[in-house]
């Protein structure tokens, strides 16, 4: 374990203590721009799923996942959780804090199998208690003075409803009393955990919170989940909506996503009818959502949206295309998940709609998964330099920045094989053809099916790993530098122990990286490792890929010639070092 190096400037600032009273820390090497930014876990960011499965379609969803050899991170049981033989009829059972025991018989060998794994499991939670079918769980919270409010739901979802139309009931619906949970209350939150505890100690890790983004009611289900998650040390997980963005404490609770949207292309064109419910956001609105600097939601630093849509509407088979075109956009996220409505034949799993979307989808999410080191870093520099995640373009709302590096160009329109897209300053590598384009121009660019537009700035550094299954079967003991020559640039590699909440005190490391470029030659100069942490490595592989159309007249690493392999099809230069320590400076000249 190395010893936390001296650091020249320390800086105070504030730094929530998650939903408790604020501390006062001195950390060093940066100050923080945005202390409330509190970080998901590091499996986060791999892919998550969700479904309205009982038990043993749970483990076989899973396992149907595996065999098609597509990553998963978690998985979470939507509502139909507590009363899944009705599909989510209620009100019965809405909220009992028993669960269906029935349709999950035994739930904890269900969340063992998901832990055995590296898989985290979830289940659906809203902040009240219908009082049919739950008298006992509502006169109890009643009595104890713990409700907000108590009024006559009359509206049909999970209250007697025969589907997930919220527009499906009547005048004559007779509805039923519902408790508005006071969590503004400590004593009711203090109880309302204690109720749902169980569910932790069976194994669940996180909560998908419905109904609601209310700051308080957050801050419950994330402190329930850092507080008796069995596979954290600490550091929660929540899905909540992404309304609530009023007070910046919200984003000490993350994760939110951008709420059902339509499985459709647009709004502004649509032949499919959808329930009156559903909200007017489609493929090219919900990328919107992201990128638009005057919505609240593109300043949400960990959005994710429902892959492909939620509500499918009026159509017997969802689009392939429209699903190809969404999943493509949704794996340059800050966080990816598939989910959908009940009544969705493919449930939006790949597989379910074709080979090729099977095949596509496998691409992207493996190079989602092989790009953790990179997306890991910006989760952190989120926090620590204000630097979303999701770079906007001004001006041009349906492209975006991911990073620092890469230039996404989503397609939202049927049957297009040619987009317009707009190239901010520099010059930019098509990632895919390794044709080089000018920059702060407009260019017309192929775009097949197959492929997102997606371009590399030169002078990118992109950090990348070895695939896994799962964020937490990987690690960061091998990592491929891809470098982009032709101009100069950086990349600060920022790692921790990704479960414990120790960056929040300062004790995490940083790697800088630099790229010096010329036209005679490339320096990249991969810095010692600044910092420490639980678990960190001492010595790494290195795999450098220099990207450029001049073959190197020699390669030097601390000053001593090389041998390295020179790839003339992608027009790339590349060597390995191997058992590199992370406490000693590494120089490479790429002389031409």
């Amino acid at each position: 374990m190395k010893i936390l190096k001296q650091l020249a400037i320390l800086t105070v600032i504030l730094i929530p203590n998650l939903g408790n009273a604020q501390q006062t820390h001195i950390i060093g090497k940066k100050e923080v721009a945005d202390p409330n930014i509190i970080l998901p876990p590091s499996w986060a960011f791999g892919v998550l799923y969700g479904g309205y499965t009982d038990q043993a379609g749970t483990i076989q969803r899973i396992k149907e996942i595996q065999s098609h050899d597509y990553p998963i991170d978690a998985y979470w049981i939507d509502s139909w959780f507590w009363s899944f033989r009705d599909k989510g009829k209620g009100p019965h059972k809405y909220i009992d804090f028993i669960g269906d025991t029935i349709s999950y018989p035994d739930r904890k060998a269900m969340w063992d199998f998901m832990e055995q794994n590296n898989i985290k499991g979830g289940f659906w939670v809203w902040d009240c208690i219908m009082k049919t079918g739950n008298e006992v769980a509502f006169e109890d919270f009643k009595t104890r003075n713990f409700f907000r409010n108590i009024y006559i739901e009359k509206n049909s979802w999970h209250n007697a409803s025969t589907n997930m139309g919220m527009d499906q009931h009547s005048a004559e619906h007779p509805g039923t009393e519902c408790g508005n949970i006071n969590f503004d209350d400590p004593d009711a939150v203090q109880y309302f955990k204690q109720k749902m505890k169980h569910f932790f100690d069976e194994g669940a890790d996180f909560i998908k919170l419905d109904r609601t983004s209310e700051i308080n009611v957050c801050k419950t289900m994330f402190e329930m989940s850092q507080d008796f998650g069995k596979e954290t040390k600490g550091r929660g997980f929540l899905f909540s909506h992404s309304f609530g963005t009023e007070d910046e404490a919200y984003k000490r609770y993350p994760t939110k996503w951008t709420d059902d949207t339509r499985s459709d292309w647009t709004i502004e064109e649509t032949k499919i009818v959808f329930p009156s419910w559903t909200p007017h956001v489609a493929l090219k609105e919900n990328i919107a959502m992201f990128t638009d600097p005057a919505k609240k939601t593109s300043e949400i630093p960990f959005l994710t949206n429902d892959t492909g849509g939620f509500e499918q509407g009026a159509v017997k088979q969802p689009d392939e295309e429209l699903f190809i075109r969404w999943l493509q956009f949704s794996m340059f996220n800050p966080i990816v998940e598939l989910f959908s409505s009940p009544d969705n034949p493919t449930s939006n799993l790949p597989w379910l709609y074709s080979s090729r979307a099977d095949s596509i989808f496998r691409y992207y999410a493996h190079l989602r998964m092989e790009l953790f080191p990179y997306i890991y870093s910006f989760a952190h520099r989120n926090r620590l330099e204000g630097k979303h995640m999701i770079g906007k373009i001004p001006g041009n709302l349906y492209e975006f920045m991911f990073g620092d590096a890469f230039l996404v160009a989503p397609v939202y329109e049927p049957g297009v094989q040619q987009r317009k897209i707009f190239f901010p300053y520099g010059k930019w590598v098509d990632y895919r053809t390794k044709e080089l384009l000018d920059g702060n121009k407009v260019h017309l660019v192929e775009t097949t099916l197959d492929r997102i537009p997606l371009f590399v700035r030169q002078g990118a550094i992109i950090p990348m790993r070895p695939y896994a299954s799962s964020v937490e079967k990987g690690n960061n003991k091998e990592l491929t530098l891809h470098i982009y020559c032709g101009a100069s640039g950086s990349f600060r590699l920022i790692e921790d122990d990704g479960i414990s909440n120790d960056y929040l005190n300062g004790i995490f490391a940083i790697t800088p990286i630099q790229l010096d470029h010329s036209e005679k030659k490339a320096q990249l100069i991969i810095h010692e490792m600044e910092g420490t942490f639980e678990g960190m490595l001492e010595n790494r592989n290195w795999k450098l890929v220099f990207h450029t159309d001049k073959k190197p007249g020699k390669m030097l690493v601390n000053n001593k010639k090389v041998k390295y392999e020179y790839n003339n099809i992608i027009k790339s230069s590349s060597l390995e070092l191997k058992g590199s320590a992370t406490d000693k400076m590494i120089k490479i000249d790429v002389v031409y």
